[in-house]
C-alpha cells in the first residue's frame, strides 16, 4: 500500500525504552500534533492470539485473525477499544508474543494498512515505532532515530516495571534487540535521512530540545503558544510517569 501525504508527518523510530514515547509525546503537545504508537497495533494482534489460543507460529491464522480485525471500514476504532488496555497489551504474554506477530509479512501489510488509514484521517501527526521512518513514512518530513545503550534501557525498563530483576530484563531487552535488528520484514534500522539521538546520556528535557530544534529548522508549525519546551512538556513527562530532569525512557 502506497503511504499517504499528510500535510506534516514526524517519524520517532528506536528500540525499546530508548525515549520514543515521552518525546513523541512532548513534541505532540508543543507542536499541536495527533500522536499514535504504532507499536500497539502489533500488541493488540497479540493479545487477541493468545485470547483466541491460536498458534502464532502458524501465518495463515495469524493473518486471517487481522482480517477479522481490521474489517470495519473505520479499522482505527481497534486501536481505541477500551478492551485494550495498557495492563492488557504490556503484560508479560503479550510482550513474549509481538515480535513473533510483528516479523509476519501478511501481519505487517495489515497493520501499515491500518496506520496509512489513521494517518490520512490526521494529517498533521507524529508516530512512534521501529520501522515508521524506514517502511511505513519512507517521506516523512521529519525522522528521529533514539537509541540507548541496552543497560540504560534495562534500567529504564526495571524503573518502570519494578517487580522484575535488572538481568531478566537486560536479557529480554537484548533478545528484542536481535529480533526487530534481524528480521526479514522492515528491520530495526535508522532511515539514511534520521537523526539519530542516543539518549543513554541526556535528560529528557535535553533531547526534547534537541528534537524540538531540529522541527523548527524543518519548518514544522509550532503550537500557538510557542513557550519554551521545558514549560510545555513538564505535565506530558510527569503524566507518563517520567520526571523531566531523568533520562528519558
Amino acid at each position: 500500500m502506497h503511504e499517504p501525504a499528510p500535510a506534516t508527518v514526524i517519524a520517532v523510530d528506536g528500540p525499546a525504552a530508548a525515549g520514543k514515547t515521552t518525546t513523541s509525546l512532548a513534541l505532540a503537545h508543543a507542536f499541536e500534533l495527533d500522536y499514535l504508537e504504532s507499536g500497539k497495533a502489533f500488541r493488540v494482534i497479540a493479545w487477541e492470539a493468545a485470547h483466541r489460543r491460536l498458534t502464532v507460529d502458524d501465518p495463515h491464522a495469524i493473518t486471517n485473525l487481522c482480517d477479522d480485525l481490521f474489517a470495519a471500514s473505520d479499522s482505527g476504532s481497534v486501536l481505541a477499544s477500551a478492551r485494550y488496555t495498557p495492563q492488557v497489551l504490556r503484560s508479560a504474554p503479550v510482550t513474549a508474543l509481538v515480535p513473533v506477530v510483528a516479523r509476519m509479512l501478511g501481519v505487517r501489510r495489515h497493520v501499515t494498512a491500518l496506520i496509512h488509514q489513521w494517518a490520512a484521517q490526521h494529517p498533521r501527526c507524529i508516530i512512534e515505532g521501529r520501522d515508521i521512518g524506514t517502511a511505513m513514512f519512507p517521506s516523512a518530513r521529519v525522522k528521529f532515530y533514539l537509541t540507548a545503550t541496552s543497560a540504560i534501557r534495562a534500567e529504564r525498563r526495571v524503573r518502570q516495571e519494578p517487580g522484575q530483576t535488572y538481568e531478566t530484563v537486560l536479557q529480554d531487552v537484548i533478545r528484542r534487540d536481535l529480533a526487530d535488528t534481524t528480521r526479514t520484514t522492515a528491520p530495526l534500522i535508522p532511515a539514511p535521512d534520521a537523526v539519530e539521538i542516543d539518549t543513554s546520556d541526556l535528560t529528557v528535557q535535553q533531547v526534547i530540545r534537541r528534537m524540538t530544534t531540529i522541527c523548527r529548522s524543518r519548518a514544522v508549525d509550532t503550537a500557538t503558544a510557542a513557550t519554551h519546551p521545558s514549560n510545555q512538556t513538564m505535565s506530558t513527562a510527569i503524566h507518563t510517569g517520567h520526571e523531566t530532569g531523568e533520562s528519558p525512557t
